[in-house]
């Protein structure tokens, strides 16, 4: 079996990003829709939070670059 690689992970942990709003959505007494600061919960979520998580976990599981020999 193949071990789980930072790449995989990270590409899981996006995908994860990417389906939490159906989730949060369809939470009892709508908890996505309680208010911060006059936005929704999943307005913070969808247009501030999940896009730099997701930004951050790009970043981080890009690759080194290839070393040059001097």
């Amino acid at each position: 079996m193949r071990a789980v690689t930072n790449r995989s992970a990270a590409a899981l942990l996006v995908l994860a990003l990417v389906a939490a709003p159906p989730v949060i959505g369809a939470l009892p007494n709508q908890i996505g829709a309680v208010r911060a600061a006059g936005v929704s919960l999943l307005w913070w979520y969808t247009g501030l939070v999940a896009p730099l998580v997701a930004a951050l976990v790009a970043l981080a599981a890009l690759p080194d670059p290839p070393r040059r020999d001097e």
